[in-house]
Formats: structure tokens, C-alpha cells, sequence
């Protein structure tokens, strides 16, 4: 035990597929969920023998301070139309059904400021990442316009079982 490894993260850069999103606001949240099976045998009823996996799943959560157009192109990988063009961006509303979010997932990387440019031991890499969820930018006279977003970590089949969606730390660790 070291209690030197005790910490606060502080903050960092998110970047998607190399490019900088900007600030955030509210830190940065990463969950990994994993679902697992109960399997029983008749001599012990309902109590399990052992737990099977059945799924991973992994999610970035954070707010971005600067909801703009190249930011929304991102949360609504479906629809965007932006070209960094400044004034003449837009985000589109409505794509068809059945368009595959897998087209559009990006590397994205969480990096701890604190660690400087080269130190990458605290990264956070999800291979491939999309957001699927709602999006809301509030209009409000008395609140900060920010865009939350949360990506989900699709399978990258290039990388071996256990890492099928990303890794934390350096990645020339074997």
C-alpha cells in the first residue's frame, strides 16, 4: 500500500478521432459495466456456482463548455454537416432510419492534464466511440449553454479478447 497513489484527477483533454473538444465543465465520468449469468445446479437452488459473462460495456460521460457546430457534429454523428467553415456551419436535424452509427465511431482519448503532453500512463482509450443518446442545449436567460454528452464503446475486433473496447493506460503495455 502507498499512500502516495491517493489522488485527485483534475482536469482533462478529450479528444475524438485527434481532434481537441474543448473545455469541460463537471469533470469527466467513465463507466464500464459488465453483465454476467448466474448458473445454478439443482443441489443448491438459486444459489449461483459460478458467474458467467454475457457483456461489457463501456461509456464516457462529461459536458462540454463550448456547444458548438463542430462539437454538435459529434453528438449527432447521424445528421451533422459541418465543414469548418465558420459562419455558414450547421447541424441538421433527422437522419433516416436505419443509418449505422459504426460508420462515424472515432478513437476518442481522456488525458490528464496533470500528466503533461507525454505522460500517458492515466489515459483513457475507447477505439471506437459514438454517442447515441439525447442531446439538449438549453436556451435559458439564468443557465450556461453546454452540451452533455455520453459515448458508448463499440467492439473493435483488431484487438484481442479483453480489449475488444479500449484500455486504460499505455498502450504499448503487453
Amino acid at each position: 500500500m502507498d499512500i502516495n497513489e491517493a489522488e485527485i484527477a483534475g482536469p482533462c483533454r478529450i479528444t475524438l478521432g485527434g481532434v481537441d473538444l474543448g473545455h469541460t465543465t463537471g469533470g469527466v465520468l467513465l463507466t464500464a459495466e459488465r453483465d454476467f449469468e448466474d448458473v445454478k445446479v439443482d443441489r443448491y437452488g438459486e444459489t449461483p456456482i459460478d458467474k458467467v459473462l454475457t457483456g461489457n460495456r463501456a461509456m464516457v460521460n462529461f459536458t462540454l463548455a463550448q456547444p458548438n457546430a463542430r462539437n454538435l457534429k459529434y453528438a449527432m454523428p447521424e445528421t451533422s454537416s459541418y465543414d469548418g467553415a465558420g459562419a455558414l456551419d450547421r447541424t441538421d436535424l433527422g437522419a433516416d432510419a436505419g443509418f449505422s452509427l459504426r460508420t462515424r465511431a472515432l478513437q476518442l482519448v481522456i488525458h490528464p492534464l496533470k500528466n503533461g503532453d507525454s505522460d500517458l500512463s492515466d489515459d483513457v482509450v475507447i477505439y471506437k466511440a459514438v454517442s447515441a443518446e439525447n442531446v439538449e442545449l438549453p436556451f435559458r436567460i439564468d443557465e450556461q449553454k453546454v452540451l452533455e454528452l455520453t459515448f458508448t464503446a463499440l467492439v473493435d475486433e483488431s484487438y484481442g479478447a479483453g480489449r475488444r473496447l479500449g484500455h486504460i493506460g499505455a498502450a504499448n503495455v503487453s
